[in-house]
């Protein structure tokens, strides 16, 4: 007789930050009335701007450091988008001030993600959001980030007035990504990868153009449709137009 496919195979328990990460979805899933609500940025100038601005700089910039800054600075007429649930409430929001936006997410550092919140980032210049996120990565990589501190963030994640943004598109070519806001956030924009694809120019020639699918998930207690597509457009105002960044 042989070993089944059960018997052979390995055990493995769920631990550390994906059970964590488990846990939370878990918990608001079923609780939580998700509505998406998507746009297509249009990456070219987000990668020409990141590319002169660390030539004239001295200072270099990712791609989700832009993100991040255009993810605050667009909150800053729509702060809602950043609030949070009230502890023990589902009708009552934290909504913050215009330079309190908090931006937070998953940063992938060898192979692994952890958990990052950059406070205040509404009111922070590109290069210092990029200072700190890239403080951030040589904690970790120098092994001087524990799963306490992973926990701790977490923490602070749930009383910090933020916009979530998981950001798929920098591990894989995947062109849509969904999931739903963690509360007691009300907002969580989910980011795939930027795929070369036929658009119409402002001259009307259909030319090739790296397309990123943006998600914004949220609360439907907390936001309607309207807002936030205003969020949006004025987001993909920022993203095709990086200089305003600045």
């Amino acid at each position: 007789m042989t070993d089944s496919p059960a018997a052979r195979g390995e055990r493995y328990e769920i631990t550390g930050i994906q059970k964590a990460v488990g846990d939370v979805f878990a918990a608001n899933w079923r609780e939580t009335p998700v509505v998406h609500v998507g746009i297509a940025i249009n990456m070219a100038p987000a990668e020409t701007f990141r590319r002169s601005h660390g030539a004239q700089h001295g200072q270099s910039i990712s791609i989700m450091n832009i993100i991040q800054r255009a993810t605050a600075l667009a909150a800053r007429d729509h702060p809602m988008i950043a609030a949070m649930f009230e502890p023990e409430s589902r009708t009552s929001l934290i909504v913050p001030h215009v330079d309190d936006i908090a931006v937070q997410g998953p940063v992938m550092v060898d192979g692994s993600a952890f958990p990052l919140i950059i406070e205040g980032a509404s009111a922070k210049s590109l290069v210092t959001i990029a200072k700190e996120m890239q403080d951030a990565v040589a904690t970790v990589r120098a092994g001087k980030f524990t799963q306490e501190d992973s926990l701790a963030t977490f923490a602070r994640m749930a009383r910090t007035p933020n916009i979530g943004i998981s950001n798929i598109g920098m591990i894989a070519p995947v062109n849509l990504f969904t999931a739903m806001s963690i509360l007691p956030a009300v907002a969580h924009f989910f980011v795939a990868a930027a795929i070369e694809t036929p658009i119409v120019n402002d001259d009307g020639v259909v030319v090739s153009a790296p397309m990123a699918n943006f998600c914004l998930a949220f609360d439907h207690r907390a936001l309607s449709a309207g807002p936030v597509a205003a969020y949006l457009g004025q987001f993909k105002q920022l993203m095709e137009h990086p200089e305003r960044l600045i």
